[in-house]
């Protein structure tokens, strides 16, 4: 993409937090701190949901209970609370809205779920955008069918491969074994394969192209590269 077209869709993109801005006066510094890394976080989830409606899926907003008509941004990972602006998701195959889009969750890792020692910082991971499950509190790995993890950085790192593979190792156990993913298996069109147990579906989204460069073996264990540049 031309950097006119990047300054024309960071400009859509800002007109979102200005408006938000008009109506949520009081929230301004925590609009001051969202810089370039929010803003694509916005533009990563346009393009998440544009994806699951390709897929089949009907998706409806349901706007924060504190700030109607607006997609609140947190000023910090947490729980999930069906108050906070959220997606639901519908399969044309299922009843009800099984599933549920939010933004900047943490979630049980995978080796807390076998700890029988209490628990400590390591916990919960973050995700940027997850579809889940849970309805409440922190879901389960086993409770993720999507994670995405979004990385507005300039320069795609080893060290950011690392961290996006450790996510995924607290996500799912790898299985050496292609298998529906939970996504597919309700019935989502263009159906995707996982070796993964549970079988959750895992994105990093990066502006970098250099980060295209890295995808080969962490696809091995259900990792989608996407180079999304605005």
């Amino acid at each position: 993409m031309d950097m006119k077209a990047r300054a024309r869709a960071t400009k859509k993109i800002q007109r979102v937090f200005n408006a938000y801005r008009a109506k949520q006066p009081g929230d301004r510094k925590l609009l001051a701190a969202l810089k370039e890394g929010k803003l694509y976080e916005l533009f990563v989830l346009s393009k998440v949901v544009t994806d699951l409606t390709s897929r089949g899926f009907s998706l409806t907003f349901v706007p924060s209970t504190a700030a109607p008509g607006t997609l609140k941004f947190k000023a910090s990972p947490g729980m999930i609370k069906t108050s906070d602006a959220h997606f639901e998701l519908r399969s044309p195959y299922l009843s009800g809205a099984d599933y549920r889009l939010f933004l900047n969750i943490e979630f049980d890792t995978l080796g807390h779920h076998h700890t029988t020692f209490g628990w400590d910082n390591s916990r919960r991971h973050e995700l940027d955008i997850v579809v889940t499950t849970a309805s409440k509190g922190y879901p389960g790995h086993n409770e993720i069918a999507l994670g995405v993890e979004c990385k507005a950085v300039a320069k795609f790192t080893k060290d950011l491969l690392k961290e996006v593979l450790g996510v995924r190792r607290e996500m799912a156990l790898f299985t050496g074994q292609q298998q529906p993913s939970a996504l597919t298996m309700i019935g989502a069109r263009l159906p995707k394969g996982v070796a993964a147990d549970p079988p959750s579906e895992f994105i990093v989204a990066y502006i970098d192209p250099k980060g295209s460069s890295y995808r080969l073996s962490p696809e091995v264990f259900g990792i989608e590269f996407e180079h999304w540049e605005p």
